[in-house]
């Protein structure tokens, strides 16, 4: 695993940037599967952005994405291509 392909899976965790992984390295197994991850962990985000109304479930709702997020930029730069928590399994079913 090359630090460029590490860097290039780390864009797959930071919000849009994503999509530069999925559009132009989908022939790199290691970036795209971080990137598939990145796309429902994006989706996440935007859902616990609504959740902030609801006094305790919104904190609670970001620290369990903060720990998904993590656990994903770790398996980055450890080079595992592991599932995240529940997201990781949502990343396999879809098809991009």
């Amino acid at each position: 695993m090359t630090i460029k392909q590490k860097l290039i899976a780390f864009m797959s965790y930071l919000g849009v940037l994503l999509f530069f992984p999925l559009n132009f390295f989908k022939k790199d197994e290691f970036a795209h599967y971080h990137a598939k991850q990145g796309v429902v962990m994006f989706i996440l985000a935007i859902a616990v952005a609504f959740t902030f109304w609801i006094p305790v479930a919104g904190w609670v709702f970001l620290l369990a994405y903060l720990v998904i997020w993590v656990t994903g930029i770790i398996n980055v730069f450890t080079g595992k291509s592991e599932p995240v928590p529940v997201v990781g399994r949502i990343a396999e079913r879809i098809s991009l």
